[in-house]
């Protein structure tokens, strides 16, 4: 892992020395290259920071789906991991998400699951779950007030009587969550082989942060080794922070059953690295 680590930060210093930068312009023809299935296992599979990113929160979902049964909804199930995860062991599950390049991937991995291209503001289906999940940060995607509660009230219309509805988020109280957020520099994130064959694609990464409106702007630049262009894709979330988040779902009609700060159960506090919270409605 040390050489791996060394390699990538070699290419990194080899683009910092390079020639000034063209003007930001696509070096694909997808609309975005961080939603295009094929590419984004790539670039998280090679990430520098946090190699195990994709499969260690998978032990956890095949537990909770042992505690709380089927059938399963996956809200922003993206190129479908878990989704995929969970199917494969047997479990019936249902996977939404908005962008159809990740389904397209889902869909050639898998077709067990029942995949779906619509909003998780905005859905319609003929049956309830047992078990809904929105993880990986992914409800910091619904960055205002009206959009969350859209998709809380669909959560509720969908959740079958006893069923359980868990939300996965980073924990941005924790001191080193807030420093990555505060960082100025631009870093390497992740190095991967291109899937077309185009050559190496160095990524790196800046973030925005935005605290009165408690808004991260993630900003990812794609670079193809041996060019001087680059892509800028630019991923807003909202931080949820615990007080917040306990009373958008109060008053959104659920009760919050356990709040735990890791996949290992443990129980929540400000060092914890993320929030996963178990409710009911």
């Amino acid at each position: 892992m040390n050489s791996e680590k060394n390699q990538m930060l070699s290419i990194f210093d080899r683009l910092q020395i390079d020639s000034k930068l063209e003007s930001v312009s696509k070096i694909y023809n997808n609309e975005s290259i961080l939603y295009d299935g094929r590419h984004y296992n790539l670039l998280y599979e090679n990430n520098y920071l946090e190699p195990d990113i994709l499969v260690r929160d998978i032990p956890f979902w095949m537990d909770m789906a042992n505690r709380y049964g089927e059938p399963i909804l996956e809200l922003c199930c993206g190129n479908g991991r878990i989704s995929i995860s969970l199917a494969e062991k047997g479990w019936q599950v249902t996977g939404i998400d908005i962008s159809e390049s990740m389904l397209e991937e889902a869909r050639r991995k898998c077709s067990q699951v029942e995949w779906i291209q619509a909003d998780v503001q905005n859905f319609a289906l003929d049956k309830q779950f047992s078990l809904i999940i929105i993880p990986f940060n992914t409800l910091g995607h619904l960055s205002d007030l009206q959009s969350i509660e859209n998709c809380l009230k669909l959560v509720r219309k969908y959740l079958q009587p006893d069923g359980r509805f868990i939300i996965e988020l980073e924990n941005y109280l924790r001191e080193d969550n807030l420093e990555f957020l505060l960082s100025k520099t631009r870093n390497l994130y992740s190095v991967y082989e291109d899937p077309d064959g185009k050559g190496t694609v160095v990524v790196t990464y800046e973030n925005e942060l935005h605290l009165p409106q408690q808004i991260w702007i993630w900003k990812l630049f794609f670079q193809l080794t041996g060019q001087k262009k680059e892509i800028i894709e630019e991923i807003k979330y909202r931080l949820y922070f615990p007080k917040e988040l306990d009373m958008l779902l109060k008053y959104n009609g659920f009760t919050i059953e356990h709040w735990f700060g890791d996949y290992d159960l443990t129980p929540f506090t400000s060092e914890s690295p993320r929030q996963i919270l178990i409710c009911r409605s």
